[in-house]
C-alpha cells in the first residue's frame, strides 16, 4: 500500500536537524520540549537539575512534593492547588528563568527520537491504524488532537451482516451513514487495549454508504484514567476478508478538525471551587467558524481531506488488542429539567424552545435537571456571530458567601436550593460563527445537576434553539427492587440505586463528576449493586480483571485502575480478594477466579515482608489508607514509616480467610489450608497485641493510643472477638438514634466504612440494629441529595457510589437474603423487619429473582418466598427454620 509522502521535520535550537526534509507547515514541526511553569509537570521538571535548583532555590517546599497526582501537576497548578508552597512572586521568577534555558540534550534526544519514529510507521494489515500527520506533532507535545475520518463504501446490495472491530487512541465515535452506531474504545491498560465488536449491517444500504468517525487524543489533559501509548490513531479492521473493502488504509480519508481544543481541568476546578482534586474529563473549548457541516454524511464541502498516514504502532509502548466484552454505554436522551433562574433575557419556552439574546448584551440561564446524572449535553443556536457561551456544570449551588477551611466555597446545605447559589465548576465554552442550527456539544459527556449557561453576544443576537440531553452509563436494567411501608427506606434505597447508575460507566467511577477512577474500595460496594439489583456480572468480572491486570509494579494492584500513573494503596489490595470473595458466594461461574488466583497470591505474598511473627502488619511502602478518618488515612508519609496496625492487621486476616475459602474450592487445598494457618495466627497475634482489657475494645496499633468502630467491627467480622462477647463489643461502639456516629472518644467510621460495620452487626447476630446505621443517611434526606455524597458536608463529590450500600443492604439485611452456599446454590433468608409493617423485596440471582413479601403485624409475620429454579434454602425467623425450595413458599410465623 502506498501512502502520501511525509515531511516532518526536527527543529532543535542549536543541533543540525539531519537528513530529515524541512517541514512547510508548523504543524508537522518536531521541536524539543522546553521547561515550562504552565505545560510541563512537576516530576518532568525535577528530572532536569537546572530546573530543579532553579525551583529549589524560590520554591523548596514544591520539591517534597509527593504523590503521582501532584507530581503530575505543573507548577502553575500547584500555585493555585497549594498557593503558600509557591508564593505568586516565586512563580514568576521560577518561570522566567526557565524560559531562558535551552531545551536539554534529554529533550532533544527525545525530539530526535520521535521523529525517527514518525519516519518507520507503517500499516500493519493485521491492525491497520491510521492517523494524521499533525498529529504526530501533537502527540509529541502532548497537545490535543481532534481528527475526523471517513470511508465511502458502495454496496451492489444490503449485507446481511458485516462484523468489523473498531478501536482508537485515545477515543472514537463512529457513524454510518450519518447515524451514530458506537463510541469507544472502554477504556482498558496496553496489554488490554479494547476494541469494539460491531455489526455494521443494519446501518448501511445497496448503493453508496459512508463511514465516518470523530477521534481524539487529549495528551497532558486528558482523563487521569486514560491509558494511551502516545500516539493518536484510529482502526477498522472487517472479520471476514470479503469485507476488507472497509478496513483502514489509502482509501479512507482525514481531516484536523481544529473546531475543538482542550483544557486543564484540574486548573478549571481549582480556579471555581478552590483547591480540590480533579481527574475526569478536560474542559472543551469549540468554535463554530471552525466546524465543517455534514461530514458525517457527505454534505460537507470541506476541501482538507487527505489520505491518511500510517499511526506509530511499534514503539515502547504496545497494544494488545482485546474484545470488549462490555455492551455499549446508554446514549438515550431525557428531559433536560427545567429553568430556574434567568437573567439578562426572558426564557420562558427554554430549554426545550427558544430564547434570544440580543446583540451587546449578556444573558444567564440556569437549568436544574432535578436530579444528578451523566449525559452528552447538546446546545443549538443560531446567529451570534462571535457571541461567546459557556456551559457550568454542578452537582450543587455554593454559597456566595461561606467558606471553608481551605477558603473554597461552601455548597449550599439545601441541594435544591437555588435563591442566590453560584454555580461554579467544569465549563465548556462555545464560539459561535452566525450560522443557523449549530450544534455545539463536548466529545465526552459531563456530570451534572445543573448546568449554567452565560452567553455575551457581539453585534448580532443569538438564538438559543434549545438545550438536549442524551444520557449516557452502564446499560443496568433494574431487577432487584424493594418496597416498603416506610417511605423514607424506598428513598434511601432509590437513590442508592441512582447513584450505583450514575458511577458505573466503561468501569466502576469513584465519581463520575470528579475522578472517574475505578478504585477497589469503591468498587466492591458498587459490584454489589450490580449482582443484587441488575442481575449483570459483567462490569464486576471488568473490575476483577483489570485490578489484576494492574499488578505492574512488584505484584500488588494499583488502589484505582485503569490509571496513567501510579497510585498503589496496599489496604484496597487485600479488599480486591474481598471482592474475589464476594463474585464467588454470587455467581456459578468461577472462570474469572481461576485466572485471578495467582495474582490473589501475589498480594498476600506481597504483604509477607511487613507481617510480624505474631502477624501484625507492620508499615509498608504505598498509601496506607483505610478510610477518611485522622489517623486512618495514610496521612502524608507514604514511605513505610507509620506504626504498626491492627487495622490492616485485621484486613489482612480478611483477605486470608476468603483466599483459604477460595484455594480450597478451587485453586490450591494445599495453599488454602496454609492461609488459614496464617489467619490464626495473625487471629491470636491481634488478640495479643491489640485488645484493650481497660476500654473493653480493641485499638488501632500495638501502643493502644487510640480506638476506632474500624477495628472493632473488623475483629468481629473476622472472628478475633470470641462469638459470645461480639454482640457486647458492637453494641458499645454504636450510639442508639445516632446512625452511624460513634461514642466520643472513638473514630467513627465514614459512609463508606460503614459498609463493614454494617457485615459485623450481622455477623453477630444483631442485624435488628442495621436499621438504626441508616439514621445517617434519613438525615441526608433532609438536604435533598439525589445520589449519595462521599461524606457528610462539607463534601467535594455529591455522587459516590461507596455511600450507595444501603440499596444492596437493605436486600441483604432488611429482606434478609444472603447466599448460603458458593455460586448462590443455596439461599438463606432472615428478615430484620424491625417495625416495618410490609416489605416488598426482591434480589437478583443468576437464575432469576429471589422474591420476598412480609407483612408483620400483632400476631406475628405472614411470609412469602419464591426462589428460581433449581435453588433451595433455609428461611429463619423468630429462632426458627422453614426449608425452602424451587417456587412459592407461605410462612406463618407468630411473634
Amino acid at each position: 500500500m502506498k501512502y502520501v509522502a511525509l515531511s516532518i521535520c526536527l527543529a532543535i535550537t542549536g543541533v543540525a536537524s539531519g537528513a530529515l526534509s524541512q517541514a512547510v507547515d508548523a504543524d508537522h514541526v518536531i521541536t524539543p520540549e522546553r521547561p515550562s511553569v504552565s505545560a510541563m509537570p512537576l516530576s518532568t521538571l525535577l528530572e532536569d537539575a537546572r530546573a530543579r535548583d532553579i525551583i529549589g532555590r524560590y520554591a523548596p517546599k514544591v520539591l517534597n512534593t509527593g504523590g503521582p497526582q501532584a507530581r503530575a501537576m505543573t507548577l502553575t497548578d500547584i500555585r493555585s492547588f497549594a498557593p503558600d508552597n509557591l508564593p505568586g512572586d516565586a512563580l514568576t521568577r521560577i518561570g522566567s528563568e526557565l524560559a531562558a534555558l535551552p531545551p536539554t540534550p534529554a529533550a532533544v534526544a527525545a525530539a530526535r527520537a520521535a521523529a525517527d519514529e514518525v519516519a518507520r510507521a507503517r500499516l500493519d494489515v493485521a491492525a491497520p491504524w491510521i492517523t494524521h500527520p499533525a498529529a504526530f506533532v501533537a502527540d509529541f507535545r502532548g497537545k490535543p488532537v481532534a481528527l475526523q475520518f471517513r470511508r465511502r463504501l458502495i454496496l451492489s446490495a444490503k449485507p446481511a451482516t458485516m462484523p468489523i472491530r473498531v478501536s482508537a487512541d485515545n477515543r472514537f465515535i463512529l457513524y454510518v451513514n450519518g447515524l451514530r452506531v458506537a463510541a469507544g474504545p472502554a477504556r482498558g491498560d496496553l496489554a488490554h487495549w479494547r476494541y469494539e465488536a460491531l455489526d455494521l449491517a443494519p446501518y448501511l444500504k445497496a448503493g453508496p454508504n459512508l463511514i465516518t468517525a470523530q477521534v481524539w487524543s487529549d495528551g497532558k489533559v486528558a482523563p487521569v484514567a486514560q491509558i494511551s501509548t502516545g500516539h493518536t490513531g484510529f482502526m477498522v479492521k472487517a472479520e471476514h476478508d470479503a469485507d476488507a473493502a472497509i478496513d483502514t488504509g489509502p482509501l479512507w480519508r482525514v481531516r484536523l478538525d481544529r473546531s475543538r481544543d482542550a483544557g486543564s481541568g484540574m486548573r478549571q476546578l481549582i480556579g471555581e471551587v478552590g483547591p480540590t482534586y480533579y481527574a475526569a474529563g478536560a474542559p472543551e473549548q469549540i468554535d463554530a467558524g471552525a466546524q465543517i457541516d455534514g461530514w458525517t454524511t457527505g454534505a460537507d464541502a470541506a476541501t482538507d481531506w487527505q489520505e491518511p498516514a500510517p499511526a506509530i504502532t511499534q514503539s515502547e509502548k504496545k497494544r494488545v488488542l482485546v474484545p470488549d466484552a462490555l455492551p455499549q454505554m446508554r446514549y438515550a436522551t431525557v428531559p433536560s429539567g427545567r429553568v430556574v433562574r434567568v437573567d439578562g433575557i426572558s426564557a420562558s419556552a427554554f430549554p426545550d424552545g427558544a430564547a434570544v439574546v440580543p446583540a451587546h448584551s449578556e444573558a444567564r440561564l440556569l437549568i436544574d435537571a432535578q436530579r444528578v446524572l451523566a449525559a452528552y449535553p447538546t446546545l443549538i443556536v443560531s446567529g451570534g456571530r462571535g457571541a461567546r457561551i459557556t456551559l457550568t456544570y454542578a452537582e450543587a449551588l455554593y454559597d456566595p458567601v461561606k467558606r471553608g477551611d481551605r477558603g473554597g466555597p461552601l455548597r449550599l446545605a439545601d441541594r435544591a436550593r437555588i435563591d442566590d447559589g453560584l454555580a461554579l465548576g467544569l465549563t465548556d465554552t462555545l464560539t459561535a460563527d452566525g450560522r443557523p442550527g449549530r450544534r455545539f456539544a463536548p466529545f465526552w459527556w459531563r456530570a451534572w445537576r445543573y448546568v449554567e449557561i452565560r452567553v455575551k453576544t457581539g453585534d448580532q443576537p443569538i438564538t438559543l434553539d434549545r438545550f438536549e440531553t442524551r444520557e449516557t452509563g452502564y446499560p443496568f436494567e433494574q431487577r432487584g427492587h424493594f418496597v416498603s411501608s416506610d417511605p423514607q427506606l424506598n428513598e434511601i434505597w432509590r437513590i442508592g440505586w441512582m447513584t450505583g447508575l450514575f458511577d458505573a460507566h466503561e468501569t466502576y467511577q469513584d465519581s463520575a463528576y470528579w475522578e472517574q477512577l475505578q478504585y477497589i474500595g469503591d468498587t466492591r460496594i458498587q459490584a454489589l449493586l450490580s449482582y443484587d439489583i441488575g442481575g449483570d456480572p459483567k462490569l464486576a468480572i471488568q473490575a476483577l480483571d483489570a485490578f489484576d491486570h494492574s499488578r505492574v509494579v512488584d505484584g500488588l494492584p494499583q488502589s484505582s485502575w485503569p490509571i496513567s500513573g501510579s497510585n498503589p494503596i496496599p489496604p484496597f489490595a487485600l479488599l480486591w480478594i474481598g471482592m474475589l470473595h464476594d463474585y464467588w458466594m454470587r455467581q456459578p461461574d468461577p472462570t474469572v477466579l481461576k485466572r485471578t488466583l495467582p495474582g490473589m497470591r501475589a498480594v498476600l505474598d506481597w504483604f509477607a515482608p511487613f507481617v510480624r511473627n505474631d502477624g501484625i502488619v507492620r508499615a509498608s511502602p504505598g498509601w496506607l489508607f483505610v478510610d477518611w478518618r485522622d489517623g486512618l488515612d495514610g496521612g502524608r508519609d507514604r514511605t513505610g514509616k507509620a506504626p504498626d496496625s491492627c487495622v490492616i492487621s485485621l484486613l489482612r486476616l480478611g483477605a486470608l480467610k476468603e483466599a483459604a475459602d477460595l484455594e480450597i474450592a478451587i485453586g490450591d487445598p494445599a495453599r488454602g489450608r496454609q492461609d488459614a494457618e496464617q489467619a490464626a495466627i495473625a487471629a491470636r497475634g491481634i488478640q495479643a497485641q491489640c485488645w484493650d482489657a481497660g476500654r473493653g475494645l480493641y485499638a488501632d496499633t500495638p501502643a493502644k493510643t487510640s480506638c476506632s468502630q474500624h477495628a472493632n467491627a473488623l475483629a468481629v467480622l473476622y472472628d478475633v472477638a470470641p462469638k459470645a462477647e461480639q454482640a457486647g463489643l458492637l453494641r458499645r461502639i454504636i450510639v442508639p438514634g445516632h446512625g452511624i456516629d460513634a461514642p466520643a472518644g472513638m473514630t467513627g467510621t465514614t459512609f463508606y466504612f460503614s459498609f463493614y460495620l454494617a457485615r459485623a452487626l450481622d455477623h453477630a447476630g444483631l442485624g435488628d440494629r442495621y436499621l438504626g446505621l441508616l439514621d445517617a443517611w434519613r438525615d441526608l434526606l433532609k438536604q435533598h441529595f439525589t445520589t449519595w455524597p462521599e461524606n457528610p458536608d462539607p463534601s467535594r463529590s455529591d455522587s459516590h457510589a461507596w455511600s450507595a450500600h444501603p440499596t444492596s443492604g437493605l436486600l441483604s439485611y432488611v429482606a434478609g437474603i444472603q447466599p448460603a452456599a458458593s455460586g448462590f446454590s443455596k439461599v438463606r433468608i432472615a428478615p430484620q423487619l424491625g417495625a416495618l409493617e410490609m416489605v416488598d423485596a426482591a434480589m437478583a440471582h443468576p437464575a432469576g429473582l429471589i422474591r420476598t413479601r412480609y407483612r408483620q403485624g400483632a400476631a406475628g409475620l405472614e411470609a412469602e418466598i419464591e426462589l428460581p429454579d433449581g435453588v433451595s434454602g433455609t428461611f429463619v425467623f423468630g429462632g426458627r427454620d422453614w426449608p425452602l425450595g424451587s417456587g412459592k413458599t407461605r410462612i406463618t410465623a407468630p411473634r
